[in-house]
């Protein structure tokens, strides 16, 4: 289905961007506190929502958060902690107004011709850790401690953060209701990381092709910001 993705020309300028860590599947990531979420209430940071609070998403409307569930992650010097670093993205990289920082193993639907000339849709749901590259965004370790907050809804959702960025909230499902689920009917698919990856390569190798003697992997703007989590 995706066979597409080796076909591709190899790009000297994409293989310049390979990364030191390793890429993980898209999973239960939560938000990382100060992440502006869109609401029936307007933006809210994600520490501020409630149980029953509405969230816009990108198919349903607005819905009911279900459960929220806080982590607090330390990260030290570890290479398992520097391989939990998360993701930054500069302002303007896939849509934000503002610089903003992910979990590594958080799904970002991303919109681009290359998916829909292949699927037919031009989204695809991506694990973040593997846009590293892509128009500055990058894998920034630090010595910090981060509170995740993780959304859950009935049913998988997409929701807006920060302005225009799509973010994928996956439901809790025991083992019982996945067996019993027809896995083909499932409205989002995220892309395993070895896909996403080769794609967002395609994406910096397009960008590179049309923005000729401009650095591949440019297009974001700003530093990274780091920030004291609580």
């Amino acid at each position: 289905m995706l066979d597409w993705f080796a076909k591709r020309n190899a790009s000297p300028i994409a293989e310049a961007f390979t990364t030191q860590y390793p890429m993980v599947a898209t999973g239960h990531a939560g938000f990382l506190t100060g992440t502006m979420v869109a609401t029936s209430f307007g933006w809210r940071p994600v520490e501020l929502l409630n149980i029953g609070d509405e969230v816009l998403t990108f198919d349903h409307g607005m819905q009911a958060v279900k459960t929220i569930q806080r982590q607090v992650l330390v990260l030290g010097d570890t290479a398992c902690a520097q391989d939990m670093a998360p993701i930054y993205i500069p302002r303007d990289a896939i849509g934000n107004r503002n610089p903003m920082w992910v979990k590594s193993e958080q799904g970002i639907m991303i919109e681009h011709d290359l998916v829909e000339d292949k699927l037919g849709d031009p989204y695809a749901i991506v694990p973040a850790c593997t846009l590293e590259g892509y128009r500055g965004i990058s894998r920034s370790p630090q010595q910090v401690t981060m509170e995740a907050i993780i959304l859950t809804f009935d049913q998988d959702e997409v929701i807006y953060i920060d302005a225009d960025i799509l973010a994928f909230c996956p439901a809790r499902q025991d083992l019982i209701h996945y067996c019993v689920t027809e896995q083909d009917d499932k409205l989002y698919t995220p892309l395993s990381a070895l896909e996403a990856r080769e794609l967002v390569i395609d994406m910096i190798t397009e960008d590179s092709f049309w923005t000729p003697g401009v650095l591949a992997g440019g297009g974001g703007t700003g530093e990274p910001q780091y920030a004291t989590y609580n």
